[in-house]
């Protein structure tokens, strides 16, 4: 019960700002005419004595809410009534008693120390209000960026689970798509080639029909070769590893037209070295998954990709001719949407490890993909020697 009321006192106590001037002066003339009602309900019991302690709780808690005017306004106005209301002789300010001089000389005083007390007191309390109010401030603010960090983390692994999801499902397709192009190609040139050995073990032809079986089962071999190597360096060119990018670009691009029937043109901007196998691998798949969209969706004719160094970054782009992109697959992908095609937010991925960014500008006269590799992810202990090489094909 005490501490209630001892909150509610500091709640009616507590200084009002500064800034509301009309309101401190009213409530300082206010507590003057308190102090002046309060002396006169107490005036039957006090009657000739102890005329102003009611004006000194009065300026006391004027100084202490309102500050050093308003409560020198209450001292002089409770002061002026009880005066002339109150101290003999009544309703006139003439004052004949020595005490009563020394004891309104003392009020003066003792109004003077209260409020230079109050005021101090008072600047002390706005100042810790004002930290309090700061400090609140401070842990709003930081609850609200703690807040908007957990949603970003949320969403951050939602997409993940999300490209997680699709990327197995991505795996699941790319695997069976090479199966059925085992299955299509090698599985059907190996079963053609063992009916040839099965005809030429049960032939009793003459030796010049032997010849030609042996050369189907020779040529049917080579072309078994050919498939199983061909998807073999898809997944991996051994060319990457052994020559490097340009060169693996070069061998990428050169059976991509042959099987596409897209001319295919390739340039290097000046003298081209080595790159760390990291930057290598990432530029390759980047380049694979581009071309890949362009053979599903651009129904293009022409393909144009450019390597060059620049102070800032390793530039690769890709240029194609086709029908450009879909408005809203391009809108996802800048926002970063979680419905982002697979290979797009793979290609982003990979350049993201590095430091790296992937752009695209599309249009109806086609599309241009931008990968882009800081020269800072260049610097890497797995260089290989480096080679001079510049290309152009088409």
């Amino acid at each position: 019960m005490a501490s209630s009321a001892s909150r509610n006192l500091a709640v009616v106590l507590s200084p009002l700002e500064q800034s509301l001037v009309r309101k401190r002066y009213l409530i300082g003339i206010a507590l003057a005419v308190v102090a002046i009602l309060l002396r006169w309900m107490l005036d039957p019991l006090l009657r000739h004595s102890a005329f102003y302690p009611t004006l000194y709780v009065a300026v006391l808690a004027s100084a202490l809410t309102c500050g050093l005017g308003p409560s020198v306004l209450t001292a002089v106005t409770g002061f002026t009534g009880i005066l002339y209301w109150f101290v003999d002789q009544r309703q006139t300010f003439l004052v004949r008693n020595h005490a009563d001089i020394h004891t309104s000389i003392g009020c003066v005083f003792v109004c003077a120390a209260l409020i230079t007390l109050g005021e101090a007191n008072r600047k002390k309390q706005l100042k810790l209000n004002e930290s309090h109010s700061e400090l609140e401030q401070r842990v709003i603010e930081r609850t609200r960026e703690l807040a908007n960090e957990v949603e970003v983390r949320r969403n951050a692994e939602r997409e993940l689970r999300t490209l997680s999801l699709r990327l197995m499902a991505i795996q699941d397709e790319e695997r069976r798509r090479i199966a059925r192009d085992l299955h299509d190609s090698a599985g059907q040139l190996l079963a053609a080639l063992k009916m040839a050995i099965h005809s030429l073990r049960h032939s009793k032809r003459a030796l010049s029909d032997i010849s030609k079986i042996a050369d189907e089962m020779d040529s049917l071999s080579d072309e078994a070769l050919r498939e199983i190597r061909t998807t073999s360096y898809l997944l991996h060119p051994p060319m990457l590893d052994e020559r490097g990018f340009v060169s693996a670009t070069q061998w990428l691009l050169e059976g991509y037209s042959g099987r596409s029937g897209v001319s295919a043109e390739f340039t290097v901007a000046g003298e081209m070295g080595r790159f760390p196998s990291k930057v290598e691998l990432a530029l390759f798949r980047v380049l694979q998954e581009a071309l890949t969209n362009v053979h599903r969706h651009a129904k293009c004719s022409n393909v144009h990709v450019d390597l060059r160094l620049r102070s800032c970054d390793l530039v690769l782009e890709i240029r194609d001719n086709g029908r450009g992109f879909n408005p809203e697959r391009l809108a996802a992908f800048r926002d970063a949407q979680p419905r982002t095609s697979v290979g797009l937010a793979g290609m982003r991925e990979r350049l993201g490890e590095l430091g790296g960014r992937l752009e695209i500008e599309s249009n109806q006269s086609g599309t241009l993909l931008r990968a882009m590799i800081p020269v800072s992810a260049l610097h890497s202990a797995d260089i290989p020697e480096p080679v001079a090489t510049s290309a152009a094909i088409g």
